[in-house]
């Protein structure tokens, strides 16, 4: 990516702590289903105000498309990481990277993309897919969500078994499975999938 978007994005992550990685105006949708898990229109114009107020401190302007990123990277969710992860499949051909932890994961998907794919254009927006999902997994784990990845322990063929999971309440956990359907699922449950 380049320099000046990290930057803009590290404004913005700056403002994120100022201001509360909590608050309702930026808190994370994982504990929706996943087809409630779109953007509500307030959060939407709340995302665009902190990128707004970003800019404003930092003195720079983004493109439409580099705006798009910043704002995508203010409303992740669990379809970024699902998106990103299917991404990983066409990379390795039906296998999940050994781990998700963002800069071994860059590095490594967009040595893979210069590899396999001549488009520079087609690998930088496939690239981004992957490091968003890295960005969400990294931000799971900065709330302490109890997030495990076991992606070097299966591929597609390992449909009953988990892939990543976090936990959304006390006692119940969002479950991706290595086909990438996600469930909400009890402790006791995520005991039994996860022996």
């Amino acid at each position: 990516m380049k320099s000046k978007s990290c930057y803009i994005l590290c404004s913005v992550f700056m403002m994120l702590v100022f201001h509360g990685c909590k608050s309702n105006s930026i808190e994370s949708s994982t504990s929706q289903p996943a087809e409630n898990n779109e953007i509500n229109p307030e959060l939407q114009k709340d995302k665009e105000k902190l990128l707004d107020m970003a800019l404003q401190m930092s003195g720079e302007t983004l493109e439409p498309d580099q705006r798009a990123l910043a704002v995508r990277m203010l409303s992740l969710n669990e379809k970024d990481l699902i998106r990103g992860l299917a991404q990983w499949l066409l990379l390795l051909d039906g296998k999940y990277p050994d781990t998700l932890e963002p800069k071994a994961a860059i590095r490594r998907a967009e040595k893979l993309y210069s590899e396999k794919y001549s488009s520079s254009e087609q690998a930088k927006e496939q690239t981004y897919d992957v490091f968003f999902a890295s960005t969400f997994y990294d931000k799971l784990i900065r709330e302490k969500k109890d997030v495990v990845y076991y992606g070097d322990k299966i591929t597609t063929e390992d449909k009953e078994r988990i892939l990543i999971r976090w936990k959304i309440e006390k006692n119940k956990y969002r479950v991706v499975f290595g086909d990438l359907r996600l469930e909400n699922v009890s402790a006791e449950r995520l005991n039994e999938l996860e022996t």
